[in-house]
């Protein structure tokens, strides 16, 4: 049976609390021997740390290594015959990646093996454009990189390591940021170009997903949140692409909302939540802060509406809703309370009230851009929403009892306090005005953590 991965911390609390329970007769040797057995021995815990470490370093001197046979061969690459430059590109390619497949099969030689597949991968994309610089290929070349990645998939689906996984993702944000940049305007390639429909870099989310799945499959927190900013990345360009103005903001904090959403979905506690939950409230923590500034929505209800971006936003919400019926569906098929959908939805509805609330304060938004074009209401609501997101994440902290949610949660409070006292009483205030306000922030911190309290009370009595 595979044993279960611990870290230190946590494994030095478990020896504790197994020879607690011993004392008290609540376990015996044997049985604490057994649950102790289903994770990690220090042993195998400090050998997967030093593997860790081993792989980065090895992966790095593999990098620079990559470079330097790159720049020897360029230096020839003049006085090279055209077969024997083609010769030199695909014998290391083929060497490189056979070479892997050999040490594959040697369980000592199982991390240098991940290292040379990963060489190859460096190889193989620079091959691809040697190869057109031989034969005077003039293209789209952003479609070089794109054909890398597709090379470099199969490779990180079937080695267990995050150092491919990492190549792949750092190839395909910089093909999607390159075509919706630099080529937004040239239209969707699918058999020829499509004019009607800008180049939005579609083919990214069919790219990603294999590899996302992956991360669950095996259980990788670290190569999800490799993916998930991936993700965020592109969908926040497709503004870019569809050439939209100012009020996109509104599209950015409600992809900040759609990740919150995410992270809901999964089960309290679940380590899988956490990479959608950072940039999630990275996004809508930046978005509400800029939002809680007069002169910012002033700046954006002078700027003519863009129908696209409501539109875009939309479907943010859409997607959103279509997450949380799916999770009410499966969570009701888990429990054996046997639910009715409409009850379940209702129970998760309540979790996600935080998520699903920015998603559509940012279409409400919209609709008050488009219909009034006034700045002082989304001034005060996003003020507010900033207020709501930091006691959620102070709930979210308490409920999962992690400290990061909860200081999160009481830094964005505080940032908040010091940011309006700057803006609103920074000229007259003085002294006295930023006691009077921190006097404030400080009660009101002092009622929240009382009002948890009293709310976690009744589960230890």
């Amino acid at each position: 049976m595979v044993k279960r991965c611990i870290s230190e911390n946590q494994r030095v609390w478990l020896v504790g609390q197994l020879d607690d329970w011993q004392l008290q007769g609540v376990l015996s040797a044997d049985q604490a021997d057994r649950i102790l057995g289903l994770y990690e021995t220090q042993a195998e815990l400090s050998e997967r740390k030093r593997s860790t470490a081993l792989l980065t370093l090895m992966g790095v001197a593999a990098l620079l290594v990559g470079l330097g046979a790159l720049l020897l061969i360029g230096y020839n690459w003049n006085a090279m015959p055209d077969a024997l430059k083609l010769l030199l590109i695909f014998g290391m390619i083929v060497g490189t990646q056979g070479a892997g497949f050999v040490l594959r099969f040697n369980r000592h030689a199982t991390l240098l093996s991940e290292v040379v597949f990963f060489l190859g991968c460096l190889f193989y994309g620079a091959g691809i454009f040697l190869t057109a610089q031989i034969f005077h290929l003039n293209a789209h070349y952003p479609d070089g990189v794109w054909w890398w990645a597709v090379g470099v998939l199969p490779f990180a689906l079937c080695l267990d390591t995050l150092l491919v996984h990492t190549l792949l993702v750092a190839l395909l944000a910089i093909w999607c940021g390159m075509e919706i940049i630099r080529f937004g305007e040239i239209g969707l390639w699918f058999f020829g170009r499509w004019g009607g429909i800008p180049n939005g870099a579609y083919s990214l989310p069919l790219l990603a997903f294999p590899g996302l799945m992956w991360a669950y499959r095996k259980g990788s927190v670290a190569t999800v949140a490799l993916y998930v900013p991936l993700l965020a990345w592109w969908i926040i360009l497709q503004p870019i692409a569809w050439d939209m103005e100012e009020e996109t903001v509104y599209f950015i904090g409600a992809v900040g909302g759609l990740m919150l959403v995410i992270a809901e979905s999964h089960s309290s506690g679940a380590p899988f939540a956490i990479p959608y939950r950072l940039f999630g409230v990275l996004l809508a923590a930046g978005v509400l802060l800029a939002m809680s500034f007069h002169e910012f929505n002033e700046e954006i209800q002078r700027s003519a509406f863009d129908a696209r971006s409501g539109i875009l936003a939309l479907v943010i919400v859409m997607l959103s809703m279509a997450i949380i019926s799916v999770t009410a569906v499966f969570k009701r098929h888990q429990s054996p309370e046997k639910l009715s959908v409409v009850s379940q939805v209702g129970q998760v509805v309540r979790r996600q009230w935080l998520p699903i609330g920015l998603v559509l304060l940012m279409v409400m938004l919209q609709l008050w851009h488009l219909l009034m074009g006034e700045p002082i209401l989304p001034t005060i609501v996003a003020n507010i929403a900033m207020l709501f997101l930091a006691v959620w994440l102070v709930g979210v902290g308490l409920r999962e009892d992690r400290g990061q949610p909860f200081a999160a949660g009481v830094l964005y409070f505080l940032l908040w306090a010091v940011v309006r006292y700057v803006d609103l009483f920074g000229d007259f205030g003085g002294m006295l005005g930023a006691a009077v306000m921190f006097f404030l922030c400080g009660g009101a911190l002092f009622g929240v953590a009382f009002y948890w309290r009293q709310r976690r009370r009744p589960q230890h009595d």
